[in-house]
């Protein structure tokens, strides 16, 4: 079927009541989708046809073609949305290349993944570099936008802090270091619209809370108005259902009510360690105690995309986190290991085999590995832990068997 025929068969999907409404989204999913937009949708109608046509008319129709933020924003935030949805790979490739095909850069692209991976954590991030590297690919080189303000991360309340400073103080050093220097000092979005993706973020991952609150009011300081704000969470509606929306709205309409900012913790200089060099230095040799090669082989994947990206996941999570002595090593992994299988998104998949290797590297039994998944179903349910067990399996029998062969004859 021509790229025609599709576009004539979608436009055939409109009542006459809804035409106008359905016409004005097939043109916005034209302007998002580029020379093929048209296919997911055809595929859609194939199954069903009311479905596509709410496809159409409300995501497009309705809210993307509002007057309130312009296209490349609105991609911005949906790009934002999918990231933290963490199994949308399709969607978030769709609307990747839609972010480009609306004015968007490749800068735009790679930004977004820095701030997921200091929101959301670092399987998002790792999870997103093949989609971004694909998209990218098959986009002709723009010129890098010029250059933004630098972007500040949001205040802690003060009484927070106090807390924070007395049962974590190198939490808040962590905190400066890398969302401050090594996230947001990176990103090329300018404070706005950074601070709007990362409310989006939070708000579809449900974190609604007082990071949410920080990022509203970091948005506004930077010249964000009222109707950005309402744009933003109409637009989680559509990428992260009517639930994440109305948990935004209502603690977005706290925040727009109040108006004074609740008191925040001055701005003061926390003492951070600079010496990237010997942190990276510290976590590449822990990262290749831990994992056997199969870390290495994650964060070599983003040499190419955003290479700075490996470099904090190196030196962040192994040189600052996993090398502390806290816990012993095996712990550690396990308690990876727990925490993203109680994620149970396709992002968390990857990191998850590569966390079941260390720990199995690091001397955990068969039986400690499928225990601490056991230990999660209470608090995830059965199916996200019956995927982790059969990855857990998979590595299991992958790591006997490189034993067997290494052993001598």
């Amino acid at each position: 079927m021509t790229t025609t025929d599709i576009e004539q068969q979608l436009e055939k999907l409109a009542s006459p009541e809804d035409r106008q409404r359905h016409l004005r989204g097939l043109a916005v999913l034209k302007q998002i989708g580029g020379e093929n937009f048209g296919g997911p949708v055809s595929q859609l109608a194939s199954f069903s046809e009311d479905l596509a046509r709410f496809t159409i008319q409300y995501p497009y129709g309705d809210v993307l073609s509002r007057n309130g933020l312009d296209l490349r924003t609105r991609q911005i935030l949906t790009a934002a949305t999918l990231l933290a949805h963490g199994s949308a790979q399709s969607q978030l490739s769709f609307h990747l290349n839609g972010l480009l095909n609306a004015g968007g850069s490749r800068d735009d692209v790679v930004d977004l993944l820095f701030i997921s991976a200091g929101l959301l954590g670092f399987p998002t991030a790792i999870n997103a570099v093949p989609i971004v590297r694909d998209v990218l690919a098959d986009w002709e080189t723009r010129d890098a936008r010029d250059a933004q303000p630098s972007v500040s991360i949001p205040d802690i309340l003060f009484e927070r802090l106090t807390d924070l400073e007395r049962v974590a103080p190198e939490f808040l050093k962590r905190r400066e270091q890398v969302l401050g220097d090594k996230v947001f000092g990176a990103v090329h979005l300018g404070p706005r619209l950074a601070h709007l993706a990362s409310a989006a973020m939070l708000a579809a991952r449900g974190k609604v809370g007082t990071s949410f609150d920080g990022h509203i009011h970091s948005a506004f300081a930077e010249g964000a108005s009222d109707r950005d704000i309402v744009e933003m969470v109409i637009q989680l509606s559509v990428y992260a259902g009517f639930p994440a929306a109305l948990n935004a709205a209502g603690r977005a309409a706290s925040v727009l009510a109040a108006l004074e900012r609740p008191q925040a913790s001055p701005r003061k200089s926390v003492e951070t360690t600079k010496d990237d060099e010997s942190r990276f230095a510290r976590g590449a040799a822990t990262l290749a105690e831990t994992s056997g090669g199969s870390g290495a082989d994650v964060v070599d994947s983003f040499k190419d995309v955003a290479p700075g990206l490996g470099r904090l996941i190196v030196a962040h999570c192994y040189g600052d986190i996993f090398c502390r002595r806290g816990l012993e090593p095996k712990v550690r992994e396990l308690s990876a290991i727990s925490a993203l299988a109680a994620q149970g998104t396709v992002a968390a998949e990857k990191p998850l085999g590569v966390h079941i290797d260390a720990a199995l590297n690091l001397g955990a039994t068969r039986e400690e590995v499928v225990e601490t998944l056991f230990n999660v179903i209470p608090y995830a349910g059965y199916p996200l832990i019956e995927k982790a067990l059969l990855i857990a399996h998979d590595r299991i029998s992958s790591f006997n068997e490189k034993q067997a062969a290494d052993r001598p004859s």
